[in-house]
């Protein structure tokens, strides 16, 4: 990755607050942790990767983060995609998506016994949450019904653990899924279909509209998209948050968004295609004056620890002064 395009928001909160004073004046014995900077990508000025790619270079990816296990692509499927691996699976572990642009065919299974199973398209906007122990793949006999569509480019994120096949000849074969004793089934969301989906007002964002994505609560897995209108300026008493344990993610879908930076007066804008991760004791900060000229729209992920499934429910969000 050319780490010309990390641009690390310093905040100098550690100078404002102290490493050792306490989070709330009720709690003087706690101390809190030294603040982290957010960490943001410009993603469209990072080079593709081959490394990340499909059966004949027929994909092509850009990592956006790594850690504790897990993975956050942008992966391209162009023209012509062919699956490396084109068996029936599942994982043990968590995963999620976002199709940003075309369409992207999959099959799902409620059974092993189920060969043909029932094909889903992932058109833009859809959002996919798959849990453990879930079967899907993209069918050796149906590749050709996939590359016929248009490319697709989307966000995939990888909680990290083992892969199993249910074919014998595969690498990634185990008779382990004798044992599973209840198969689990994907959450699909098309987003972008008014029909499908409608906004609704935000309730921490005055003035600002939300689609809820996914709201795990015992998981500690939250997504959501929203939406502020051109010249929309933030106007509640949290302009300044963040969280002790969560971690988040934020990706521009459209327009711009400007953030502070502490206390020094100034700014930064992230526009659409930049990625935001937001780490446990960085701070989220709305700027003084319009915080969109041209309106924003972007998906936010939220874990409650680490970025695994499963550590709920998120706390909520600490303001400072």
């Amino acid at each position: 990755m050319n780490i010309s395009v990390v641009v690390s928001i310093s905040l100098v909160l550690t100078l404002m607050l102290g490493a050792t004073q306490s989070i709330n004046a009720d709690e003087p014995d706690e101390p809190i942790a030294a603040f982290q900077p957010l960490r943001i990508l410009d993603v469209d000025s990072m080079q593709w990767d081959s490394s990340w790619a499909g059966l004949n270079g027929t994909s092509q990816g850009k990592l956006l983060y790594a850690g504790g296990g897990s993975l956050m692509l942008l992966v391209a499927f162009n023209p012509g995609w062919d699956a490396i691996n084109k068996t029936r699976h599942y994982h043990d572990f968590h995963e999620w998506g976002y199709v940003l642009e075309g369409d992207f065919l999959i099959y799902d299974f409620v059974s092993p016994r189920q060969m043909k199973g029932t094909k889903y398209t992932m058109r833009s906007g859809t959002w996919m949450s798959r849990p453990p122990f879930s079967i899907h793949g993209n069918r050796p006999d149906a590749m050709v019904h996939q590359q016929v569509t248009t490319p697709s480019v989307q966000l995939v994120f990888a909680e990290g653990g083992k892969n199993y096949s249910f074919d014998p000849d595969n690498k990634w074969y185990s008779d382990d899924w004798r044992q599973v004793t209840e198969w689990t089934h994907p959450l699909y969301q098309n987003s972008a279909l008014p029909e499908n989906m409608e906004w609704e007002d935000a309730s921490d964002l005055t003035g600002a509209k939300v689609k809820v994505l996914s709201d795990e609560i015992a998981g500690g897995f939250r997504a959501r998209i929203v939406y502020v209108p051109a010249g929309w300026s933030y106007s509640g008493d949290a302009a300044k948050t963040y969280f002790t344990e969560a971690q988040r993610f934020h990706y521009v879908l459209a327009g711009d968004l400007t953030l502070g930076m502490g206390s020094s007066g100034e700014t930064t804008t992230i526009r659409k295609g930049f990625f935001v991760e937001q780490p446990p004791m960085s701070v989220w900060q709305w700027a003084d004056g319009p915080n969109s000229n041209k309106g924003g729209m972007w998906l936010e992920v939220t874990y409650a620890k680490g970025t695994r499934f499963g550590h709920g429910p998120i706390e909520s969000a600490r303001v400072l002064p």
